[in-house]
């Protein structure tokens, strides 16, 4: 009897998620892959299309367009510069350095600290803190580096490094 009253005691504990939670965070990240899968093919059609002219020479600007619905779906930079190519990135810092905005989108920064950071970068490969202090004087330090780290969180930069070796790149 002493045995029995001991298991009795006992309580099962949760461990992990259960067979439901696990399914259906399987079936959202099918649908996240589904869904850059498909406006990758989209900017790809938008390639052939209007070759031989690039599809990024479009009236309305589709990288813009392309770039605020990434942000919406909530994709990384890396899955961004899936969605946009090598030319949409480009083509993003180009909308940057010459603060022209076909359209209005909030997450398009336009502050004239940044366009110079990214005319330099495409001259010259990469950026760090103290060249970006060289460009830009009269600003803060903390000023600058948050402008370097809102262009990584917007996919139009890649950081290399850590701490005092920091170096700014466009993504590949």
């Amino acid at each position: 009897m002493s045995l029995l009253r001991g298991f009795e005691a006992v309580r099962l504990v949760r461990v992990g998620p259960s067979l439901r939670e696990r399914l259906e965070r399987r079936i959202a990240a099918v649908h996240h892959r589904a869904v850059i899968g498909r406006l990758r093919r989209f900017r790809e059609r938008l390639e052939r299309d209007m070759e031989p002219e690039p599809w990024t020479a479009l009236e309305a600007t589709m990288v813009i367009m392309l770039a605020d619905l990434c942000d919406v779906l909530g994709l990384d930079q890396r899955e961004k510069a899936t969605v946009l190519g090598a030319e949409g990135v480009l083509a993003m810092g180009d909308t940057l350095e010459t603060g022209v905005r076909p359209l209005a989108s909030p997450w398009l920064p336009t502050n004239e600290r940044q366009a110079k950071a990214m005319r330099y970068v495409r001259e010259h490969g990469e950026i760090d803190l103290n060249t970006y202090r060289q460009i830009c004087p009269f600003w803060s330090n903390e000023t600058l580096r948050l402008d370097l780290s809102d262009l990584v969180k917007r996919g139009l930069l890649v950081k290399n490094g850590r701490k005092k070796g920091t170096r700014y790149t466009i993504p590949d």
